[in-house]
């Protein structure tokens, strides 16, 4: 048996003609071509979509370092932050406790002044009726020479 017998019997079987059988496979064959060509576009764009996930997840990843290097950065920049007001702080203290200027007392009148005697040893003379002042340079009173013998030793013999 050939194979358009074979066809022939199996359209008359079917209720075909052998054109209508052909009619039939070339539109199902055209079917087919569009799936095949339906396929190949959807692989194309799954393949394009799963580019675009995996671009988009570098991303995702890249962004979530930066952040997380920015929190570590604003993390340090409080601390640093809270130091810098800390010292600022005990530094305005300083400043106010340096500078601060206690009010004078009320009453003034009722204090006592207090008196200092410089000069125990008698009334203020004046300088030129001291015992010590001379009028004459050359006279140097003897309270101020020295003894020969108080402060000199002899030289030792060689």
């Amino acid at each position: 048996m050939s194979i358009a017998q074979d066809f022939r019997t199996r359209a008359k079987h079917r209720g075909l003609t052998p054109w209508q059988l052909i009619q039939k496979i070339g539109r199902l064959e055209r079917e087919a071509d569009n799936r095949t060509c339906l396929m190949v576009e959807m692989a194309t764009q799954i393949d394009e979509l799963t580019a675009e996930r995996n671009q988009l997840e570098e991303q995702l990843d890249t962004a979530a370092i930066d952040l997380s290097t920015a929190l570590d950065d604003l993390r340090i920049s409080r601390q640093e932050t809270a130091r810098t007001q800390d010292a600022l702080t005990a530094t305005q203290a300083q400043l106010a406790n340096a500078t601060a200027v206690s009010d004078l007392p009320q009453n003034v009148a009722t204090q006592p002044i207090p008196i200092v005697d410089r000069f125990g040893n008698g009334p203020v003379i004046r300088i030129g009726a001291s015992p010590l002042a001379t009028t004459d340079p050359v006279q140097v009173p003897a309270t101020w020479t020295r003894d020969a013998d108080e402060d000199t030793e002899p030289l030792p013999a060689a």
